[in-house]
């Protein structure tokens, strides 16, 4: 019966051409057909990232025993499908027992295929058929180290693999269940899932992989951190430090400027007491000056008493010089007819007169002039400028 399997499988194999994306689905599905018509109880099994990549075997009963039969790289395994699963969830590989001797088909589309496949077939084909249409087509070795070489999802599922504990390898995907087909149905919910229904698929040691790997990141990402603190640590430091110069150059500076205030008011106290000594001789100089003013006023005073009194007399003589003039002009008349002697003695008196009344006018004159000189003399002396310079200056201090 297993012989009868690996002859059906190695047909399939290499009647089933691969094509650019293809990820095994029809082949498995073509084997299933085949072994069901020969009366064996087969399913169809799609494992690994949904969204991802996925393959998919064919599960055969052959006499109570689940063997897993791979179309797509025409491969098997000699212990049964629950023993594979129970191994990968150990993490331990599975040795698949692989046929080299066939060769598969495939079909490649220039349009589509990245370069660097075409590169790969073209060296790596053992032959390359007539092209069809504008498809070529090449005989190779298709295994998994094949599909891996030039699928684009193989690194991405590796990736996927390793961040979930499990070893860079295809073989482990078979414990991502996808979706399970019989002939009556597809299941994807893993609960309803024929042959899966209640079995546990996860692995503790991936599990254990996981904690580990992330308790590695969480140790690096508090080294890092750690190497982080210690930068701020040694910055901080290095802020103390500099800290600590500027606290001693801010000290030094304000030694500086305490010594300088010591001597700013050194030089205002002895400011302070010239001006005090200044200001008292200015008190004394402008006491001197006061008296010499009221002096001067009691002077100012007396002559113009004298003035007055001058000018009083002044007009009194005047007044009795006229009264005499009128007094003359009055018999005048009755001395026409005097003789000469006694005309020319009243022209004598009055000349006398005239000449007292010039003299009289000439002592005013004189008194105004001794009077304007003493007060243009009192306008320009010393004891007057001192004095406005004085007043000017208290004003401005105050």
């Amino acid at each position: 019966m297993s012989r009868q399997l690996n002859r059906i499988r190695r047909k399939v194999y290499r009647e089933t051409p691969v094509a650019t994306g293809e990820t095994g689905r029809a082949t498995a599905l073509t084997m299933w057909r085949i072994v069901t018509k020969k009366g064996f109880r087969a399913w169809c099994y799609e494992f690994g990232f949904s969204g991802g990549l996925t393959l998919t075997v064919t599960i055969v009963d052959a006499d109570g025993v689940l063997l897993i039969h791979d179309a797509f790289f025409n491969l098997t395994y000699r212990l049964g499908f629950h023993a594979v699963l129970d191994a990968l969830r150990d993490g331990r590989p599975v040795p698949a027992k692989a046929e080299i001797r066939d060769r598969k088909i495939y079909v490649m589309d220039p349009a589509l295929e990245p370069a660097g496949n075409v590169r790969w077939l073209e060296a790596n084909a053992e032959r390359e058929f007539a092209p069809v249409g504008d498809r070529r087509r090449f005989e190779v070795l298709w295994n998994d180290q094949a599909f891996a070489a030039i699928s684009p999802g193989v690194e991405a599922a590796y990736r996927e693999l390793e961040a979930r504990g499990f070893p860079r390898d295809l073989q482990f995907l078979m414990l991502q269940a996808v979706e399970m087909f019989d002939s009556e149905k597809s299941d994807r919910d893993i609960g309803e899932m024929p042959l899966l229904a209640g079995r546990d698929l996860q692995s503790p040691l991936a599990a254990m992989r996981v904690a580990a790997m992330r308790a590695s990141r969480e140790l690096a990402s508090e080294r890092e951190r750690g190497a982080e603190r210690d930068a701020i640590i040694s910055r901080l430091e290095g802020e103390r430090d500099a800290a600590k110069s500027g606290h001693t150059e801010a000290a030094a500076e304000a030694q500086r400027l305490g010594n300088q205030i010591v001597q700013l008011r050194a030089a205002l106290d002895d400011e302070n007491a010239r001006f005090v000594a200044e200001r008292e001789a200015l008190q004394q100089a402008l006491t001197e000056a006061s008296a010499q003013a009221r002096a001067y006023d009691a002077e100012i005073a007396a002559a113009i008493s004298e003035l007055s009194r001058v000018r009083a007399e002044w007009n009194a003589e005047r007044r009795a010089w006229e009264s005499d003039l009128a007094e003359l002009r009055a018999s005048a008349g009755l001395w026409i007819g005097q003789s000469s002697d006694a005309l020319r003695r009243a022209m004598s008196e009055r000349d006398a007169a005239i000449g007292g009344r010039e003299k009289a006018i000439a002592d005013r004159d004189r008194a105004r002039a001794e009077l304007s000189a003493r007060l243009e003399a009192w306008d320009n002396s010393p004891w007057r400028r001192f004095r406005a310079w004085v007043s000017r200056a208290f004003s401005k201090r105050l």
